[in-house]
């Protein structure tokens, strides 16, 4: 008979990942900016939190199973040991695959490889990560290739699971630790309650935690959807080794709070101080209470709950530890978009997709498998059934699921794509004209660069210094401000005014003195600019040195292919004595003496004051 469970639950997942697939479209199409609430001041958001930090929790299982099934010679949980690896292998896959809509650039997450930066926690991670996956790979190659004709390959692999095995603990052991050591240069963005000196061992004593209860929770979950029988003396026997795992963690938690002189945070009453408390007690308070209960252990439902409840709180501590607990030092309040719920929730959804596809056609587990494939000869036998509201035969089995699931994939892409943002990133921006008398307002919005004029003339040799910078001005003109040519802070300009030219140089008649005697006329051999306004428009500029295009690069480009050479030329002086000078905080910083010059001077209008 036909698992309507397993059905319906698939089908949802099917609808959440063609959500997902539209906003991939717009990700990368218009970048993090059209998908993401992120900021400047925000960078991580949901995709970090939840996707990197929490998917690495998350598959904290494989290990903690292995080295309790294979290490410790626990046979009670073996059943437990091949979903485990799997879950593992499909949520460090899930990890990959998120940073790939994390990333600025999601085409050089290769640079690791090749890249190497060893005074970096992220670099270790990175590399342990790609390591293990490719660990659980070989964890996973028994499962695959057990009823396979490739017997050779499994009796291979079979012998090699121990090694492998403990290669993949100690690997989970660096790296889950290693997130931890992520949030320790922030020291003082992460809030006290969150941060540590022992992050490191925090993240790996409560992954290990997360990873039992996951086990417990995807273990009830799949025996609910497949109406089997849940294994009830194993998820009895994980539970007691958890309220153990937890109670270490908690006692961890507080001593390390009492030794920082932290625990009276915690009763503060503060927002962070709720929070923290509310993410302790359903991590680990409640779950340690219920799984000590013998009636709790004893119920599959109240197991499934109290799994599930100690699942969120560890998630919702990575979110806390990478984003919440820094709003009270940035002040600036992040919510995801839709579109970031609808990735992580798509991501996770395909992993459960491929989850049920290797659990369906594999040895996973082998009652579940063999079940399966009787129910699955039994609906191949039965008469045909209508769909209830067309009254049309679908098929049966894998056809009538793929007419089903395609359907439902389309019609979500056709609603993500439908309430997708219609406007397209701001690129196409106006550039202000610089403010101010000797101290120049350069740049727009937030990111305003305050550039002390009159020193850097002074600098370089006086008023003569000018065509250092000042290239080109207007026919006629002299100090030409930079904002006449390079109009688009991200965006290129055409400077270029083909009416003007024809106008005063006589109308049609003049098209030769630009063109040539060509006929038709076109762009093929046009006179460079320079041929006529190399006297009158140019300067004798060591940066810019041909006008020949008739574009200008954007305001952006232009500032920082004016000044960073220079500043990187000075920073490489050792008289000068400035070696960051050449660095980005040179120029983009507040708090300089050349600031607080010009809003002396020009004090911010009450219009400008108001923005973020």
């Amino acid at each position: 008979m036909e698992n309507r469970r397993i059905f319906v639950f698939k089908g949802i997942l099917w609808f959440i990942c063609g959500l997902a697939a539209a906003v991939a479209i717009l990700r990368y199409a218009f970048g993090l900016g059209a998908a993401t609430a992120l900021s400047d001041t925000t960078p991580w958001g949901l995709w970090v939190g939840f996707d990197v930090m929490g998917g690495v929790a998350l598959a904290a299982g494989g290990f903690v199973i292995a080295a309790i099934v294979h290490i410790f010679q626990k046979e009670r949980y073996h059943a437990a040991a091949r979903p485990a690896i799997l879950t593992a292998f499909l949520g460090y896959g899930a990890v990959a695959v998120g940073l790939l809509f994390d990333l600025g650039l999601p085409w050089h997450i290769w640079h690791p490889i090749i890249f190497w930066n060893i005074h970096s926690a992220l670099f270790e991670v990175a590399w342990c990560v790609m390591l293990y996956l490719t660990v659980l790979a070989l964890e996973l190659a028994p499962t695959i290739l057990e009823r396979t004709p490739f017997q050779r390959a499994y009796r291979f692999f079979s012998r090699l699971a121990l090694p492998i095995m403990i290669l993949g603990i100690m690997l989970s052991t660096l790296h889950q630790s290693s997130l931890g050591s992520l949030l320790l240069i922030m020291p003082f963005r992460v809030y006290p309650l969150w941060y540590s000196h022992l992050l490191p061992e925090l993240f790996f004593v409560s992954a290990i935690c997360l990873g039992l209860s996951m086990v417990m929770f995807e273990s009830s979950i799949t025996s609910w959807l497949y109406r089997r029988k849940p294994e009830l003396d194993m998820l009895s026997g994980l539970a007691k080794i958890a309220a153990w795992a937890l109670s270490f963690y908690l006692a961890f938690k507080l001593v390390d709070l009492f030794a920082q002189h932290k625990l009276g945070l915690m009763f503060a009453g503060t927002w962070e101080s709720k929070l923290f408390l509310f993410e302790m007690l359903i991590s680990t308070v409640l779950p340690i209470i219920l799984y000590s209960l013998p009636a709790v252990r004893r119920s599959p439902t109240a197991l499934w709950l109290t799994s599930l409840t100690s699942v969120l709180g560890f998630v919702l501590n990575r979110i806390d530890a990478s984003g919440i607990s820094q709003v009270w030092a940035t002040r600036s309040f992040y919510f995801p978009a839709w579109t970031e719920f609808a990735i992580s929730l798509g991501i996770v959804s395909a992993c459960g997709l491929v989850f049920f596809f290797i659990q369906e056609h594999f040895p996973v587990d082998p009652h579940e498998l063999e079940t399966i494939e009787r129910e699955r000869a039994t609906v191949e036998k039965s008469t045909p059934r209508f769909a209830p509201f067309t009254q049309v035969w679908l098929g049966e089995g894998w056809r009538k699921s793929l007419r089903v699931y395609s359907l439902l994939f389309v019609l979500a892409m056709a609603v993500g794509l439908t309430l997708a943002p219609k406007s397209e990133p701001a690129v196409d921006r106006p550039i202000q004209r610089a403010r101010g008398a000797d101290i120049l307002r350069v740049g727009d919005g937030p990111r305003y660069v305050y550039f002390d004029h009159k020193r850097h003339q002074d600098d370089n040799g006086g008023k003569q210094s000018c065509v250092l910078c000042h290239h080109l001005h207007m026919a006629g003109d002299v100090g030409t401000p930079c904002s006449e040519c390079h109009r688009g802070l991200y965006t290129p300009t055409n400077i270029f005014s083909h009416d003007r030219h024809v106008a005063r140089l006589g109308g049609d008649a003049s098209c030769v003195k630009c063109h040539g005697k060509r006929r038709p006329v076109d762009l093929a051999a046009v006179k460079k600019c320079s041929g006529c306004h190399e006297k009158d428009m140019m300067t004798k500029n060591p940066v810019v040195k041909v006008f020949d295009v008739r574009t200008a690069c954007s305001y952006k480009d232009a500032m920082h292919k004016m000044c960073i050479p220079c500043h990187a030329k000075k920073a490489s002086d050792p008289k000068l004595n400035k070696p960051n000078l050449g660095r980005c905080g040179a120029c983009h910083n507040s708090g300089t003496e050349s600031e607080k010059i010009y809003l002396a001077a020009f004090p911010p209008q009450p219009e400008e004051a108001a923005r973020p």
